[in-house]
């Protein structure tokens, strides 16, 4: 017991070094990259996706060792070639828990969200310019921790919702909430 104790200890400890370090450095970057930089300054990184815009990398070989804890699977995004957002599965429970209950002390109580059909769950937290997540699909048993840099992503959101609407059947491309002047059918008929 006493044992367990000592290694619950040691987690807690590199856990709250690790979250320290990632706040830190949070404001400019992440872990030696830099919010917006472009992607020819990181020689080590190897594509392993794209999609529009969008293009994630990872470093192979590369990880954080923190107090003797491995943070491995890293994931970095590239919106049009700027670094925006970083993402890092999380392999047990115990280091969830962790990150939680730091992240909690650190940036305060989250907000949450949860998907009842898609079994997943995610606490949001803002830091400056930054949005950390916290995901867990019960589904399949991942566990991420993401952050995004809001002014390099700007563009992200529009370019998601047009991708959406061109791969989906949507019947109308404009969102309740959305404000437009509507010109009555006949009005616009008659003007041609």
């Amino acid at each position: 017991m006493k044992n367990h104790h000592i290694v619950v200890f040691i987690l807690a400890t590199s856990l709250y070094l690790f979250t320290s370090a990632w706040a830190a450095d949070l404001e400019e970057g992440f872990m030696g990259y830099k919010w917006g930089d472009d992607i020819w300054q990181y020689d080590g990184l190897k594509q392993l996706y794209k999609k529009g815009g969008i293009t994630f990398y990872s470093n192979p070989g590369e990880s954080y060792i923190i107090e003797d804890v491995e943070i491995g699977d890293v994931i970095y995004g590239f919106y049009e070639g700027k670094f925006y957002a970083v993402y890092i599965n999380i392999d047990s429970l115990d280091k969830y828990d962790e990150i939680e209950r730091h992240m909690k002390a650190k940036y305060g109580l989250p907000d949450s969200k949860s998907s009842s059909k898609e079994q997943l769950f995610t606490y949001k937290w803002k830091y400056k310019d930054v949005t950390i997540k916290l995901k867990t699909d019960q589904l399949k048993g991942n566990m991420k921790v993401a952050f995004y840099h809001g002014p390099t992503a700007s563009g992200l959101k529009k370019e998601r919702i047009l991708q959406e609407i061109e791969t989906s059947d949507r019947f109308f491309p404009i969102e309740k909430d959305e404000n437009i002047n509507m010109v009555p059918f006949l009005e616009s008929w008659n003007q041609r």
